[in-house]
């Protein structure tokens, strides 16, 4: 008995560390693209005095989503039956939800437009796939 507990939880353990690896490998990639994308939009001089298009504010809500995102794929692991699908459907819906202020909040704010409506929106597009891709088994069934 003890063995079989000793291995449920060596393989929960590497499980935890698996997904934290997917996670943070999402947040690296996640980070890289938004920063080049902020890095473009600065040289551009696209919306300077908005203070979502900055380094700080999108390393900020890059990081909070990308750990959201991690923590729902590892409670929906425990709990779905078929956790990669389900995280996906929430991915594109909680994708969804987050364009919403781009397009209605960013053009009124101080230096906002929906341009950069756009671009912030375009952020959310690729974190949303780089989550879905590196949390997901989906990856692997090729």
């Amino acid at each position: 008995m003890a063995a079989e507990t000793n291995a449920s939880s060596s393989s929960g353990t590497a499980a935890v560390i698996e997904l934290a690896l997917s996670g943070a490998v999402a947040l690296v990639l996640s980070l890289l693209i938004n920063w080049l994308i902020v890095f473009g939009a600065n040289t551009g001089g696209i919306a300077p005095e908005l203070m979502a298009l900055n380094y700080g504010p999108v390393s900020l809500f890059t990081t909070l989503g990308v750990v959201g995102a991690t923590v729902t794929y590892g409670v929906l692991t425990r709990v779905a039956a078929n956790p990669d699908r389900l995280f996906a459907a929430v991915a594109a819906i909680v994708l969804l939800l987050s364009l919403v202020p781009d397009f209605t909040v960013i053009p009124g704010e101080p230096g906002g437009s929906l341009v950069a409506g756009a671009i912030l929106g375009g952020m959310h597009v690729t974190t949303a796939v780089v989550c879905v891709g590196a949390l997901t088994d989906l990856r692997k069934r090729r």
